[in-house]
C-alpha cells in the first residue's frame, strides 16, 4: 500500500485572489501616503469609502438584493463600526504620522491577533500546530523585512500606536464576519457593513472636505483616491471576506504577512529602493511561513 504523505500543500483559486490582494495592499501604503499630502487624511478616506460603497451597492442589486434579517443587523452594524469606520479611522491617522513600512509591519502581524482571538473564542476555528509554526516563522520574516531593513522612527510612535489599534479592529472584523458569511454572500456582507461604516466615518471627514481647495487637487490625487477606493477597499474587502468564508480567518490572515514584502518590491521597482540581505531573508521566511499555514 502506498504511504500517504504526512502533510500536503493545498492552494486554491482563492489563494490566487489573495495574492492579488497582497500586491494591491502592498502598493496602497505608498499611494495613500503620497495622496494625503494633497487631500487631508480623513477627507481622503471619506472619499474612498463613498466611492467604494458606490461601486458595491449596484453590484448587490445586480446579483439579487437580499435584505438582512432583523436579528443580523446588530452584527452588521458592529462589522461596519469596527471593520470600516474604526479600522479606517485609525489606519489613516496612523499612516499620516508614521512611515508606510512601519504601518505595513504592524498590520503584517494580523495573523497573531487573529489566532489569539480564535484561541479565546468559544466557537473558534481549529488551529493546527503547523499554522502556529507558520505564523511564528512569518513574523520573524516581517521583522527582518521591515524592522531591520528599514528601521523604526521613534518620532512616529503615536502613528504606530494608532496602527496597532487598527490592527485589532481588523482582526475582530475578520473573526466576527464568519457567522454572517454562513448566511450571506461575501458581496452582501461586504456591502452592507461598508455602507454602515461609510455613514459612521463621514462625520470625521466632512470638515476636511469642506475646507479642501478642490481646484488645487491634482489629477494624480484623483486617480489615487479612485484607484485606492476601488482596488484597496471595494475589491480587496470582497476578496478578503470570500477567503474568510472559504478558507477560514486564520489561513486568510496569514496573507497579511506578505504585504510588507509586496510593499518592498513595489518600492524597489518604482522608487529604486535597494533590497538588502535582511529584506531578502525576511521575504524567504514569510514565504516559508505561508507555505506551512497552507498545509494539511
Amino acid at each position: 500500500m502506498k504511504q500517504q504523505p504526512f502533510v500536503r500543500l493545498k492552494l486554491t483559486s482563492v489563494d490566487a485572489l489573495l495574492l492579488f490582494l497582497v500586491v494591491v495592499w502592498g502598493g496602497n501604503f505608498s499611494l495613500v501616503k503620497v495622496a494625503i499630502e494633497e487631500i487631508p487624511p480623513f477627507g481622503f478616506n471619506a472619499l474612498r469609502l463613498i466611492i467604494a460603497s458606490a461601486v458595491l451597492v449596484p453590484l448587490v442589486f445586480i446579483a439579487g438584493f437580499q435584505p438582512p434579517a432583523r436579528d443580523d443587523w446588530p452584527r452588521l452594524i458592529k462589522l461596519g463600526l469596527f471593520g470600516h469606520c474604526a479600522y479606517q479611522l485609525f489606519f489613516i491617522a496612523g499612516l499620516a504620522r508614521t512611515s508606510p513600512v512601519n504601518s505595513a509591519l504592524i498590520l503584517g502581524c494580523l495573523p497573531v491577533a487573529v489566532l489569539l482571538l480564535n484561541a479565546v473564542d468559544a466557537q473558534r476555528e481549529p488551529v493546527g500546530w503547523l499554522q502556529w509554526i507558520g505564523v511564528a516563522v512569518s513574523c520573524v520574516g516581517v521583522y527582518l523585512v521591515v524592522a531591520l531593513g528599514s528601521g523604526f522612527d521613534r518620532a512616529s510612535v503615536w502613528g504606530d500606536l494608532a496602527t496597532v489599534v487598527s490592527l485589532w479592529c481588523w482582526a475582530w472584523y475578520t473573526i466576527d464576519a464568519r457567522a454572517l458569511l454562513t448566511r450571506y454572500s461575501p458581496l452582501q456582507v461586504t456591502t452592507y457593513s461598508m455602507v454602515v461604516g461609510t455613514v459612521c466615518f463621514l462625520p470625521f471627514g466632512v470638515n476636511d472636505l469642506i475646507r479642501l481647495d478642490w481646484s488645487g487637487v491634482s489629477l494624480w490625487a484623483w486617480v489615487s483616491v479612485s484607484g485606492s477606493a476601488v482596488l484597496a477597499i471595494a475589491i480587496a474587502y470582497l476578496i478578503w471576506n470570500t477567503a474568510v468564508q472559504r478558507l477560514g480567518s486564520a489561513r486568510t490572515s496569514i496573507y497579511s504577512n506578505l504585504v510588507p514584502v509586496a510593499a518592498m518590491v513595489v518600492a524597489a521597482t518604482w522608487l529604486h529602493e535597494p533590497i538588502g540581505w535582511s529584506r531578502a531573508s525576511g521575504a524567504a521566511f514569510i514565504l516559508l511561513g505561508l507555505t506551512l499555514t497552507r498545509t494539511e
